[in-house]
Protein backbone atom coordinates (compact mmCIF):
# COMPACT_ATOMS: atom_id res chain seq x y z
CA UNK A 1 0.00 0.00 0.00
CA UNK A 2 1.09 3.49 -1.10
CA UNK A 3 0.59 5.98 1.59
CA UNK A 4 -1.02 8.71 -0.43
CA UNK A 5 -2.23 12.25 0.50
CA UNK A 6 -5.58 10.77 1.51
CA UNK A 7 -5.57 10.79 5.39
CA UNK A 8 -3.27 12.89 6.86
CA UNK A 9 -4.00 14.21 10.50
CA UNK A 10 -2.77 16.78 13.11
CA UNK A 11 -1.78 13.21 15.04
CA UNK A 12 0.42 11.67 12.27
CA UNK A 13 1.05 15.66 10.64
CA UNK A 14 3.11 15.29 15.01
CA UNK A 15 3.74 11.43 13.82
CA UNK A 16 4.21 10.93 10.58
CA UNK A 17 5.12 14.49 10.13
CA UNK A 18 3.43 13.47 9.38
CA UNK A 19 7.66 9.50 10.38
CA UNK A 20 20.15 7.54 15.06
CA UNK A 21 21.78 5.35 17.28
CA UNK A 22 25.07 4.16 15.05
CA UNK A 23 24.35 0.78 13.27
CA UNK A 24 27.03 -1.70 12.21
CA UNK A 25 27.40 -0.03 8.98
CA UNK A 26 26.85 3.48 8.20
CA UNK A 27 23.72 4.83 7.31
CA UNK A 28 23.00 7.96 5.10
CA UNK A 29 23.60 11.44 6.06
CA UNK A 30 21.59 14.77 6.02
CA UNK A 31 22.34 18.47 6.89
CA UNK A 32 20.32 19.47 9.94
CA UNK A 33 17.92 21.92 9.09
CA UNK A 34 18.69 23.91 12.58
CA UNK A 35 20.94 22.52 15.49
CA UNK A 36 19.36 19.44 17.19
CA UNK A 37 20.26 19.11 21.26
CA UNK A 38 23.11 17.29 21.81
CA UNK A 39 22.97 13.42 22.82
CA UNK A 40 23.20 13.83 26.28
CA UNK A 41 20.76 16.71 26.65
CA UNK A 42 17.69 16.10 29.30
CA UNK A 43 13.94 16.36 28.05
CA UNK A 44 10.87 16.11 30.13
CA UNK A 45 9.57 12.80 29.75
CA UNK A 46 6.25 12.74 26.90
CA UNK A 47 5.73 10.03 25.37
CA UNK A 48 3.46 7.47 28.27
CA UNK A 49 5.58 4.46 27.66
CA UNK A 50 8.62 2.47 28.83
CA UNK A 51 10.74 2.44 25.58
CA UNK A 52 13.46 -1.02 26.08
CA UNK A 53 16.10 -0.78 23.39
CA UNK A 54 18.63 -3.61 22.63
CA UNK A 55 21.31 -3.62 20.25
CA UNK A 56 22.34 -7.25 18.30
CA UNK A 57 25.91 -7.28 17.37
CA UNK A 58 25.10 -7.06 13.60
CA UNK A 59 23.39 -3.56 14.17
CA UNK A 60 19.79 -5.01 14.46
CA UNK A 61 18.18 -2.24 17.11
CA UNK A 62 15.08 -3.83 18.68
CA UNK A 63 12.71 -1.66 20.55
CA UNK A 64 10.30 -3.44 23.00
CA UNK A 65 7.13 -0.98 24.17
CA UNK A 66 5.37 -2.95 26.89
CA UNK A 67 1.74 -1.83 26.53
CA UNK A 68 -0.06 -4.20 29.22
CA UNK A 69 -3.34 -2.03 29.08
CA UNK A 70 -3.89 -3.50 25.38
CA UNK A 71 -4.01 -7.43 26.87
CA UNK A 72 -3.03 -10.02 25.07
CA UNK A 73 -2.28 -8.10 22.17
CA UNK A 74 0.82 -7.50 20.34
CA UNK A 75 2.38 -5.49 17.75
CA UNK A 76 5.46 -6.96 16.00
CA UNK A 77 6.83 -3.82 13.70
CA UNK A 78 9.82 -3.80 11.21
CA UNK A 79 9.86 -0.31 9.89
CA UNK A 80 12.61 -0.45 7.19
CA UNK A 81 14.55 2.76 6.83
CA UNK A 82 14.20 2.77 2.98
CA UNK A 83 11.34 4.34 0.40
CA UNK A 84 10.82 5.54 -3.10
CA UNK A 85 14.20 8.26 -1.55
CA UNK A 86 16.40 5.22 -1.80
CA UNK A 87 15.72 4.45 -5.37
CA UNK A 88 18.39 6.51 -6.92
CA UNK A 89 19.23 4.83 -10.41
CA UNK A 90 17.00 6.29 -13.55
CA UNK A 91 14.71 3.76 -15.09
CA UNK A 92 14.56 1.65 -11.95
CA UNK A 93 11.60 3.87 -9.19
CA UNK A 94 9.15 1.66 -7.79
CA UNK A 95 10.89 -0.58 -5.83
CA UNK A 96 10.78 0.10 -2.38
CA UNK A 97 6.71 0.15 -3.40
CA UNK A 98 7.10 -2.94 -5.50
CA UNK A 99 9.14 -5.30 -2.23
CA UNK A 100 6.47 -4.43 0.38
CA UNK A 101 4.12 -6.95 -2.36
CA UNK A 102 6.99 -9.28 -2.70
CA UNK A 103 7.37 -9.45 1.04
CA UNK A 104 3.84 -11.19 1.79
CA UNK A 105 4.66 -13.52 -1.13
CA UNK A 106 7.44 -14.92 0.32
CA UNK A 107 7.55 -18.99 -0.11
CA UNK A 108 8.41 -19.96 3.64
CA UNK A 109 8.63 -24.10 4.23
CA UNK A 110 9.11 -24.15 0.55
CA UNK A 111 5.70 -23.41 -0.53
CA UNK A 112 3.96 -20.87 -2.69
CA UNK A 113 2.76 -18.00 -0.17
CA UNK A 114 3.24 -20.04 2.37
CA UNK A 115 4.41 -17.14 4.81
CA UNK A 116 0.34 -15.36 4.19
CA UNK A 117 -0.81 -19.18 4.33
CA UNK A 118 0.98 -19.65 8.24
CA UNK A 119 -0.22 -16.08 8.64
CA UNK A 120 -3.87 -16.50 7.68
CA UNK A 121 -3.78 -20.02 10.24
CA UNK A 122 -2.27 -17.98 12.42
CA UNK A 123 -5.25 -15.38 13.02
CA UNK A 124 -2.99 -12.03 12.60
CA UNK A 125 -4.05 -9.06 11.10
CA UNK A 126 -1.30 -8.33 8.44
CA UNK A 127 -0.64 -5.12 7.00
CA UNK A 128 2.32 -2.97 5.30
CA UNK A 129 2.83 0.74 3.50
CA UNK A 130 5.58 2.90 1.53
CA UNK A 131 6.37 6.11 1.94
CA UNK A 132 9.26 8.64 0.74
CA UNK A 133 11.86 7.34 2.85
CA UNK A 134 10.52 4.09 4.40
CA UNK A 135 8.50 0.97 4.65
CA UNK A 136 6.69 -0.19 7.60
CA UNK A 137 5.53 -3.44 8.14
CA UNK A 138 2.61 -3.92 11.07
CA UNK A 139 1.61 -7.70 11.75
CA UNK A 140 -0.59 -7.82 14.73
CA UNK A 141 -1.88 -11.06 16.84
CA UNK A 142 -2.35 -12.48 20.01
CA UNK A 143 0.87 -12.33 22.77
CA UNK A 144 0.97 -16.05 22.70
CA UNK A 145 1.13 -16.21 19.02
CA UNK A 146 5.12 -14.62 18.95
CA UNK A 147 6.68 -17.48 20.48
CA UNK A 148 4.81 -20.48 18.83
CA UNK A 149 3.96 -23.27 17.86
CA UNK A 150 0.56 -22.20 18.00
CA UNK A 151 -1.49 -25.39 17.55
CA UNK A 152 -4.50 -24.68 14.98
CA UNK A 153 -7.11 -27.43 13.61
CA UNK A 154 -5.04 -30.00 11.85
CA UNK A 155 -1.98 -27.21 11.68
CA UNK A 156 0.85 -26.33 13.61
CA UNK A 157 1.88 -22.63 13.09
CA UNK A 158 5.46 -21.13 13.98
CA UNK A 159 5.36 -18.37 16.30
CA UNK A 160 5.58 -14.84 14.63
CA UNK A 161 8.82 -13.84 15.22
CA UNK A 162 10.08 -16.91 13.74
CA UNK A 163 8.28 -15.85 10.62
CA UNK A 164 9.29 -12.79 10.65
CA UNK A 165 13.04 -13.22 10.60
CA UNK A 166 12.59 -15.86 7.65
CA UNK A 167 10.99 -13.14 5.50
CA UNK A 168 13.52 -10.42 6.23
CA UNK A 169 16.46 -12.50 6.49
CA UNK A 170 15.54 -14.92 3.44
CA UNK A 171 13.20 -14.11 1.30
CA UNK A 172 12.27 -16.45 -1.55
CA UNK A 173 10.27 -15.08 -4.30
CA UNK A 174 9.93 -17.39 -7.98
CA UNK A 175 10.47 -15.41 -10.65
CA UNK A 176 7.22 -16.19 -11.86
CA UNK A 177 5.24 -15.00 -8.78
CA UNK A 178 7.46 -11.87 -9.06
CA UNK A 179 6.53 -11.08 -12.64
CA UNK A 180 2.73 -11.22 -12.06
CA UNK A 181 3.03 -9.12 -8.74
CA UNK A 182 4.62 -6.93 -10.46
CA UNK A 183 2.55 -6.49 -13.68
CA UNK A 184 -0.47 -6.16 -11.02
CA UNK A 185 1.30 -3.07 -9.85
CA UNK A 186 0.36 -0.97 -13.09
CA UNK A 187 -3.59 -1.10 -11.74
CA UNK A 188 -2.74 0.22 -8.51
CA UNK A 189 -0.56 2.75 -10.12
CA UNK A 190 -3.97 4.20 -12.40
CA UNK A 191 -6.34 3.95 -9.19
CA UNK A 192 -4.05 6.11 -7.33
CA UNK A 193 -3.53 8.92 -10.38
CA UNK A 194 -7.12 8.63 -10.88
CA UNK A 195 -6.97 11.28 -8.32
CA UNK A 196 -6.16 14.79 -9.38
CA UNK A 197 -4.18 15.68 -6.49
CA UNK A 198 -1.96 12.71 -7.51
CA UNK A 199 -0.97 13.55 -10.55
CA UNK A 200 -0.61 17.39 -9.62
CA UNK A 201 2.09 15.79 -7.45
CA UNK A 202 3.43 13.21 -9.97
CA UNK A 203 4.34 15.96 -12.52
CA UNK A 204 5.20 18.88 -10.21
CA UNK A 205 8.06 16.43 -8.24
CA UNK A 206 10.74 15.89 -11.05
CA UNK A 207 10.48 19.78 -11.61
CA UNK A 208 11.04 20.55 -8.02
CA UNK A 209 13.47 17.91 -7.55
CA UNK A 210 14.95 16.96 -10.89
CA UNK A 211 18.12 15.21 -9.55
CA UNK A 212 17.19 13.91 -6.16
CA UNK A 213 14.34 10.87 -5.89
CA UNK A 214 11.92 12.88 -4.02
CA UNK A 215 11.14 14.04 -7.91
CA UNK A 216 9.03 10.73 -8.69
CA UNK A 217 6.36 9.55 -6.25
CA UNK A 218 6.18 6.58 -4.09
CA UNK A 219 4.81 4.24 -6.40
CA UNK A 220 7.60 5.35 -9.22
CA UNK A 221 7.20 6.59 -12.52
CA UNK A 222 4.61 5.17 -15.14
CA UNK A 223 7.31 3.88 -17.63
CA UNK A 224 9.06 2.18 -14.95
CA UNK A 225 5.83 0.61 -13.71
CA UNK A 226 4.79 -0.86 -16.76
CA UNK A 227 8.57 -2.63 -17.14
CA UNK A 228 8.60 -3.80 -13.41
CA UNK A 229 8.30 -7.54 -14.72
CA UNK A 230 11.14 -7.02 -15.95
CA UNK A 231 13.28 -5.95 -13.29
CA UNK A 232 13.82 -8.80 -11.48
CA UNK A 233 17.71 -8.36 -11.04
CA UNK A 234 17.29 -4.43 -10.21
CA UNK A 235 14.83 -5.68 -7.78
CA UNK A 236 16.80 -7.78 -5.84
CA UNK A 237 19.37 -5.44 -5.79
CA UNK A 238 17.55 -3.01 -3.74
CA UNK A 239 15.98 -5.60 -1.50
CA UNK A 240 19.89 -6.62 -0.50
CA UNK A 241 20.95 -2.84 -0.09
CA UNK A 242 18.55 -1.95 2.35
CA UNK A 243 16.74 -5.26 3.76
CA UNK A 244 19.41 -5.41 6.21
CA UNK A 245 20.15 -5.51 10.03
CA UNK A 246 21.37 -2.26 9.92
CA UNK A 247 19.16 -0.56 7.89
CA UNK A 248 16.18 -1.36 10.08
CA UNK A 249 14.27 -2.10 13.35
CA UNK A 250 12.34 -3.99 15.09
CA UNK A 251 9.53 -2.51 17.22
CA UNK A 252 7.22 -4.46 19.27
CA UNK A 253 4.48 -3.03 21.23
CA UNK A 254 2.10 -4.84 23.49
CA UNK A 255 1.80 -7.11 26.54
CA UNK A 256 5.04 -8.41 26.16
CA UNK A 257 8.05 -9.04 28.54
CA UNK A 258 10.87 -7.67 27.32
CA UNK A 259 13.39 -9.81 27.87
CA UNK A 260 11.27 -12.60 26.41
CA UNK A 261 11.62 -11.05 22.91
CA UNK A 262 15.37 -9.57 23.13
CA UNK A 263 15.89 -13.10 23.78
CA UNK A 264 14.17 -15.09 20.65
CA UNK A 265 14.98 -12.04 18.23
CA UNK A 266 18.37 -12.40 18.67
CA UNK A 267 18.30 -16.12 18.31
CA UNK A 268 16.08 -15.72 15.06
CA UNK A 269 18.16 -12.48 13.58
CA UNK A 270 21.70 -13.08 14.81
CA UNK A 271 23.51 -15.06 12.25
CA UNK A 272 21.83 -12.27 9.60
CA UNK A 273 24.69 -9.95 8.17
CA UNK A 274 25.00 -6.14 7.64
CA UNK A 275 26.20 -4.33 4.62
CA UNK A 276 26.90 -0.66 3.56
CA UNK A 277 23.96 1.29 2.26
CA UNK A 278 24.36 3.32 -0.72
CA UNK A 279 24.91 7.00 -0.07
CA UNK A 280 21.64 9.19 -1.40
CA UNK A 281 22.21 12.82 -2.90
CA UNK A 282 21.23 15.98 -1.50
CA UNK A 283 19.03 17.60 -3.01
CA UNK A 284 19.83 21.04 -5.09
CA UNK A 285 18.91 24.41 -3.54
CA UNK A 286 15.86 26.25 -4.63
CA UNK A 287 16.59 28.18 -7.59
CA UNK A 288 13.25 30.00 -8.09
CA UNK A 289 9.67 29.76 -8.10
CA UNK A 290 8.63 26.29 -10.16
CA UNK A 291 5.07 26.22 -11.80
CA UNK A 292 3.14 23.38 -13.58
CA UNK A 293 -0.21 22.31 -14.92
CA UNK A 294 -2.17 19.10 -15.46
CA UNK A 295 -4.48 18.96 -18.08
CA UNK A 296 -7.36 16.51 -17.09
CA UNK A 297 -9.11 14.64 -19.44
CA UNK A 298 -12.42 14.75 -18.05
CA UNK A 299 -14.39 18.04 -16.85
CA UNK A 300 -13.77 18.40 -12.76
CA UNK A 301 -13.62 20.32 -10.44
CA UNK A 302 -10.49 22.82 -10.75
CA UNK A 303 -7.16 22.59 -8.10
CA UNK A 304 -4.62 24.91 -7.21
CA UNK A 305 -1.71 23.82 -4.78
CA UNK A 306 0.93 26.05 -3.29
CA UNK A 307 3.52 24.95 -1.52
CA UNK A 308 7.35 26.01 -0.56
CA UNK A 309 10.48 24.17 -0.36
CA UNK A 310 10.79 23.16 3.60
CA UNK A 311 13.75 21.91 5.85
CA UNK A 312 14.37 18.06 6.60
CA UNK A 313 13.24 16.45 9.88
CA UNK A 314 15.19 16.85 12.82
CA UNK A 315 13.48 16.45 15.56
CA UNK A 316 14.71 18.86 18.94
CA UNK A 317 14.58 21.34 16.39
CA UNK A 318 13.26 24.69 16.26
CA UNK A 319 12.61 24.28 12.76
CA UNK A 320 10.87 20.74 13.15
CA UNK A 321 8.53 22.04 15.84
CA UNK A 322 7.56 24.72 13.21
CA UNK A 323 6.76 22.10 10.65
CA UNK A 324 4.88 19.91 12.82
CA UNK A 325 2.43 22.97 13.86
CA UNK A 326 1.86 24.78 10.11
CA UNK A 327 -1.60 22.11 9.86
CA UNK A 328 -3.00 24.13 13.14
CA UNK A 329 -1.76 27.21 11.87
CA UNK A 330 -2.80 27.17 8.16
CA UNK A 331 -5.51 24.57 7.15
CA UNK A 332 -7.14 24.03 10.55
CA UNK A 333 -10.83 25.26 10.63
CA UNK A 334 -9.75 28.72 13.09
CA UNK A 335 -6.40 29.29 10.49
CA UNK A 336 -7.42 32.94 9.04
CA UNK A 337 -6.27 31.39 5.73
CA UNK A 338 -8.74 28.56 5.76
CA UNK A 339 -11.56 31.22 7.14
CA UNK A 340 -11.06 33.23 4.53
CA UNK A 341 -11.22 30.93 2.00
CA UNK A 342 -13.60 28.32 2.77
CA UNK A 343 -15.74 30.98 5.11
CA UNK A 344 -15.81 34.41 3.92
CA UNK A 345 -14.60 34.45 0.56
CA UNK A 346 -15.77 30.45 -0.27
CA UNK A 347 -13.73 30.18 -2.93
CA UNK A 348 -12.72 26.76 -1.89
CA UNK A 349 -14.48 23.62 -1.37
CA UNK A 350 -11.86 22.18 0.24
CA UNK A 351 -8.54 22.61 1.79
CA UNK A 352 -5.79 20.27 2.83
CA UNK A 353 -2.19 19.37 3.22
CA UNK A 354 -0.82 17.22 -0.15
CA UNK A 355 1.91 15.20 1.15
CA UNK A 356 3.85 14.99 4.40
CA UNK A 357 6.03 17.39 4.81
CA UNK A 358 8.07 15.68 7.82
CA UNK A 359 10.78 13.72 5.77
CA UNK A 360 14.23 13.10 5.62
CA UNK A 361 15.84 15.76 3.45
CA UNK A 362 14.12 18.40 2.81
CA UNK A 363 11.28 18.60 0.55
CA UNK A 364 7.81 20.47 0.41
CA UNK A 365 4.87 21.78 2.72
CA UNK A 366 2.14 21.90 -0.29
CA UNK A 367 -1.45 22.95 0.44
CA UNK A 368 -4.49 21.81 -2.22
CA UNK A 369 -7.37 23.10 -2.43
CA UNK A 370 -10.46 22.02 -4.39
CA UNK A 371 -12.44 25.08 -6.50
CA UNK A 372 -15.72 25.55 -7.64
CA UNK A 373 -16.10 24.77 -11.56
CA UNK A 374 -19.28 26.91 -12.03
CA UNK A 375 -17.28 29.57 -10.68
CA UNK A 376 -14.61 28.41 -12.74
CA UNK A 377 -16.54 28.40 -16.03
CA UNK A 378 -17.79 31.76 -15.38
CA UNK A 379 -14.76 33.67 -14.15
CA UNK A 380 -11.80 31.67 -15.63
CA UNK A 381 -8.41 33.67 -14.93
CA UNK A 382 -9.56 35.50 -12.52
CA UNK A 383 -11.09 33.39 -10.38
CA UNK A 384 -7.71 30.85 -10.33
CA UNK A 385 -5.59 34.10 -9.95
CA UNK A 386 -7.35 34.89 -6.79
CA UNK A 387 -6.99 31.70 -5.12
CA UNK A 388 -3.43 31.28 -5.77
CA UNK A 389 -3.22 34.85 -4.43
CA UNK A 390 -4.99 34.50 -1.00
CA UNK A 391 -2.67 31.12 -0.96
CA UNK A 392 0.57 32.87 -1.15
CA UNK A 393 -0.75 35.55 0.88
CA UNK A 394 -1.70 33.52 3.30
CA UNK A 395 1.11 31.22 3.79
CA UNK A 396 3.97 34.19 4.10
CA UNK A 397 1.55 36.49 6.22
CA UNK A 398 3.35 33.77 8.85
CA UNK A 399 6.60 35.90 8.46
CA UNK A 400 4.98 38.36 10.82
CA UNK A 401 2.84 35.87 12.89
CA UNK A 402 4.19 37.35 16.29
CA UNK A 403 2.27 40.40 15.02
CA UNK A 404 -1.30 39.22 14.79
CA UNK A 405 -3.67 39.77 17.27
CA UNK A 406 -3.71 37.24 20.32
CA UNK A 407 -0.23 35.40 18.66
CA UNK A 408 0.67 34.14 21.94
CA UNK A 409 -2.59 32.30 22.90
CA UNK A 410 -2.58 31.12 19.99
CA UNK A 411 0.14 29.50 20.26
CA UNK A 412 -1.01 27.88 23.31
CA UNK A 413 -3.85 26.30 22.77
CA UNK A 414 -2.06 25.12 19.28
CA UNK A 415 0.46 23.14 21.57
CA UNK A 416 -2.13 21.82 23.98
CA UNK A 417 -4.12 20.98 21.01
CA UNK A 418 -1.31 19.10 19.62
CA UNK A 419 -0.14 17.13 22.74
CA UNK A 420 -3.91 16.01 23.01
CA UNK A 421 -4.47 15.31 19.77
CA UNK A 422 -1.04 12.76 19.72
CA UNK A 423 -1.46 11.16 23.09
CA UNK A 424 -5.37 10.92 22.11
CA UNK A 425 -3.83 8.88 18.75
CA UNK A 426 -2.22 6.40 20.61
CA UNK A 427 -5.27 4.11 20.95
CA UNK A 428 -3.78 0.50 20.05
CA UNK A 429 -0.68 -1.38 19.76
CA UNK A 430 -0.57 -0.64 16.04
CA UNK A 431 -0.90 2.85 16.48
CA UNK A 432 2.01 3.56 19.01
CA UNK A 433 4.69 1.04 16.92
CA UNK A 434 3.41 3.08 13.80
CA UNK A 435 3.73 6.62 15.21
CA UNK A 436 7.02 5.60 17.17
CA UNK A 437 8.51 4.29 14.39
CA UNK A 438 8.00 6.67 11.98
CA UNK A 439 9.36 9.48 14.47
CA UNK A 440 12.58 7.10 15.40
CA UNK A 441 13.35 6.82 12.07
CA UNK A 442 15.10 10.30 11.76
CA UNK A 443 17.71 9.84 14.30
CA UNK A 444 17.48 6.40 15.49
CA UNK A 445 17.10 7.65 19.24
CA UNK A 446 15.05 6.57 21.61
CA UNK A 447 13.55 9.72 23.13
CA UNK A 448 12.26 10.94 19.65
CA UNK A 449 9.17 11.66 20.70
CA UNK A 450 9.92 14.16 24.08
CA UNK A 451 12.56 15.89 22.18
CA UNK A 452 10.13 16.53 19.52
CA UNK A 453 7.43 17.68 22.05
CA UNK A 454 9.89 19.68 24.44
CA UNK A 455 10.40 21.66 20.99
CA UNK A 456 7.32 22.27 20.60
CA UNK A 457 6.51 23.60 24.13
CA UNK A 458 9.34 26.11 23.71
CA UNK A 459 8.08 27.83 20.27
CA UNK A 460 7.43 30.98 20.59
CA UNK A 461 5.44 33.18 17.99
CA UNK A 462 8.75 34.53 16.80
CA UNK A 463 9.83 31.21 15.87
CA UNK A 464 7.33 30.84 13.79
CA UNK A 465 8.58 34.14 12.36
CA UNK A 466 11.99 33.21 11.62
CA UNK A 467 10.51 29.87 9.74
CA UNK A 468 8.27 32.05 7.25
CA UNK A 469 10.82 34.28 6.59
CA UNK A 470 13.58 31.58 5.50
CA UNK A 471 11.50 29.29 3.76
CA UNK A 472 8.41 31.03 2.46
CA UNK A 473 10.08 33.22 0.30
CA UNK A 474 9.43 33.28 -3.67
CA UNK A 475 11.89 31.45 -4.36
CA UNK A 476 11.44 28.77 -2.74
CA UNK A 477 7.62 28.58 -3.98
CA UNK A 478 5.80 26.25 -6.35
CA UNK A 479 2.38 26.34 -7.79
CA UNK A 480 0.49 23.20 -9.58
CA UNK A 481 -3.04 24.05 -11.39
CA UNK A 482 -5.19 21.37 -12.66
CA UNK A 483 -8.53 21.14 -14.87
CA UNK A 484 -9.67 20.36 -18.39
CA UNK A 485 -8.14 22.06 -20.85
CA UNK A 486 -4.40 24.09 -21.34
CA UNK A 487 -3.65 27.14 -19.61
CA UNK A 488 -3.85 29.26 -22.62
CA UNK A 489 -7.76 28.94 -21.98
CA UNK A 490 -7.35 31.51 -18.72
CA UNK A 491 -4.01 32.69 -18.98
CA UNK A 492 -2.19 30.95 -16.25
CA UNK A 493 1.13 30.91 -16.52
CA UNK A 494 2.95 27.85 -18.74
CA UNK A 495 5.25 25.21 -16.45
CA UNK A 496 8.64 26.20 -16.04
CA UNK A 497 7.55 30.20 -16.64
Amino acid sequence: MVRTILGYGIALALAASVLNAQTASPTPQTKPASKPPSATAKVPKFFPYPVNERKLPNGLTVIVIPTPEFKDMVTYATPVFAGSRNETERGKTGLAHLFEHMMFLHEYGGKDHGYDEMIRLMGAHNNAWTNYDMTFYHPTTFTQNLLGPVKRPGATVPGLIELEASRFTALKVGQKTFEVQAGAVLGEYRRIFSYPSEKMIEQLSPLVFPNHPYGHTVIGFRDDVENMPKAWNAAWAFYNNYYQPNSLAIVVVGDVKPDTIFAEVEKRYANWKPVETPTIPEPAEPDGEKVTHVDWEAEVSPRVMVGYRTPAAQPGTKDTAVTTILEELLISRSAPLFQKLRYKKQTVTDMGFAIDPMTTDPFLLLIDTELKLDEFQKNGQKYIADVRTDLITGIEELQNFSKQPNAAQTLRVIKSKVRNDFLGSLDSTGDIAQIFSVLYRFDRRTDTIDRMMAAIDSLTPADVDAFAKKYFTPNRRVVATLWKGDTQQTGTQKEGQ
